[in-house]
């Protein structure tokens, strides 16, 4: 077990009605080292979701391996209202935070990893956050590739991290968004972040018709500020709710998420970090991943995800 008291960057953890996914959630931080945790709990959207609610405020009534601060709001707000609120609310108090969601596990060294890339890239401005997900696109660069991290141009929501002042810096003004992403012609370039991020664009920010859309607004952030986030070479996120959950049947992706521990560096300690600037071979890879195809399957398992965590 790792001592909580190493890690000092707390946790937000965004829970709702899935007590069973989150029972692992809760055992994957706790072997992970969380310190404080902090905990939103939305209320029920409806009478058929109150027992769930229940079910899962109980559940984390019951922490008791660190300090926990819950939050169990009073009406529902949905995902997005959720994190936003709730993010403002831990960033007041804490310069960095690493955030989860009910359905996201993170691997064993996911805390000290990501206190470490928060360390290291604190003061580069062109690093909007730090991930632990590797999609699992072709590892043919990373076999050649120096260092244990690299820069990514697309925003990933499922175990992340990031500092109050690029949280601040973010805008989920949808009108201020649309004119300026029309004004540098934004998401037209879009595809540098993934095939179906200028999707993602269209449909969550320019027609408003995608639910629980606050990552697509982060995501529409970066590409306006050429930013990046730091991706790790190895995978430490797993997420149950593209196979599973209780909010009714999920399309299979045709590909899954596994931690790949076994490719960790051996001394967390000493970790590689490289300048915030692109790799044109790693990248290409992963660009790859979400070309069409497998991008068709992406956008149908993260679209099915998006519209039930929206509520």
């Amino acid at each position: 077990m790792i001592d909580p008291s190493a890690i000092e960057v707390p946790v937000a953890l965004f829970v709702y009605r899935r007590c069973a996914p989150l029972h692992r959630t809760l055992d994957c931080l706790r072997a992970s080292g969380a310190g404080r945790l902090y905990v939103f709990s939305d209320a029920a959207a409806g009478p058929e979701a109150q027992d769930d609610v229940a079910a899962v405020r109980a559940l984390v009534a019951a922490i008791d391996w660190t300090d926990t601060i819950v939050v169990e709001r009073p009406r529902n707000l949905g995902l997005s209202a959720s994190i936003r609120d709730g993010l403002d609310s831990v960033f007041a108090a804490h310069e960095s935070v690493m955030v989860i969601e009910d359905d996201v596990c993170v691997a064993p060294e996911f805390c000290r990893y990501a206190q470490a890339a928060l360390d290291a890239y604190r003061d580069e401005p062109r690093v909007a956050g730090v991930t632990g997900l590797r999609y699992p696109f072709a590892r043919d660069a990373l076999e050649r590739y120096p260092y244990d991290v690299f820069m990514s141009p697309r925003f990933s929501s499922w175990g992340w991290a990031s500092w109050r002042d690029r949280w601040a810096s973010f805008s989920f003004d949808g009108v201020a968004l649309r004119n300026a992403l029309a004004e540098r012609g934004a998401e037209l370039q879009a595809a540098r972040a993934g095939a179906d991020m200028p999707w993602l664009i269209e449909n969550a920010i320019v027609r408003e018709s995608l639910g629980g859309s606050w990552d697509v607004a982060c995501a529409a952030n970066m590409l306006l500020r050429d930013q990046w986030f730091v991706t790790p070479a190895w995978n430490m996120v797993e997420n149950s709710g593209i196979v599973e959950g209780t909010h009714g049947s999920r399309r299979a992706p045709g590909w899954r998420l596994e931690w790949e521990t076994e490719r960790r560096p051996a001394d967390l300690g000493s970790m590689r970090f490289p300048p915030a600037a692109e790799e044109p071979g790693v990248l290409r890879d992963y660009r790859a991943f979400f070309e069409p195809g497998l991008r068709q399957r992406a956008v149908a398992a993260l679209s099915g995800l998006r519209r039930r965590r929206s509520r």
